[in-house]
């Protein structure tokens, strides 16, 4: 029987991103796939995985040439975006996973390899002060539904500074427009403009 183990996918060691799992070998004994910063991607055994912890300098055995090239941040920030996507669709325990993962939000099978994500950034215009963002909020995270937004408008969006009380919960007006699967603008109107209670303009008050 193969070794119980621990969740560690999205989890950054060094300069490797843990994306999954292995298959047990004949002995039981399993492994990690990690995505390293230079874009390539290797398998540690149970071992490696036991003795890691967050923080540790680990890579795939490169000198990750991209920060010679003046590309370290871009490239650090990118795969931090990619691992938090993951995070909140894919780990129930993150704070986010109930406005994603759990309300069905899915990561396309092609931006599991975390290279394939960093080509789509760049061909679409990844640059710094950006965030990604789905055109459609009920839609999946995947190239035909992200796009990249301005971190101003997306604070502006979010309004941040403002939370509302929902069902035991604390949340912006765009969490609850996800929530509740409408436009973000017609969930500010309603609650900004309208003066709408939480509830009416959730939808549980006619």
């Amino acid at each position: 029987m193969a070794n119980k183990r621990k969740d560690i996918s999205g989890n950054r060691y060094g300069k490797l991103v843990a994306l999954h799992p292995t298959k047990p070998n004949h002995k039981g004994l399993w492994g990690w796939l990690f995505q390293c910063d230079c874009g390539q991607t290797v398998e540690r055994s149970i071992v490696f995985v036991s003795k890691i912890k967050p923080g540790v300098v680990s890579s795939c055995g490169c000198e990750c040439h991209l920060i010679t090239h003046g590309l370290s941040y871009s490239t650090q920030k990118l795969n931090w975006v990619w691992s938090a996507m993951r995070q909140r669709c894919t780990n129930p325990n993150n704070k986010d996973y109930i406005n994603y993962g759990a309300r069905g939000i899915t990561i396309c099978d092609e931006w599991d390899d975390y290279a394939e994500f960093v080509k789509w950034a760049t061909a679409s215009g990844y640059k710094d002060k950006v965030t990604i963002e789905r055109v459609d909020v009920n839609g999946n995270y995947c190239p035909e539904n992200c796009t990249w937004v301005a971190n101003e408008l997306q604070a502006l969006n979010t309004t941040r500074n403002v939370y509302y009380e929902y069902k035991g919960g604390s949340y912006s007006i765009r969490q609850l427009s996800e929530i509740a699967g409408v436009n973000y603008n017609t969930m500010r109107g309603r609650i900004t403009n309208y003066g709408w209670s939480v509830e009416r303009a959730m939808g549980d008050i006619k």
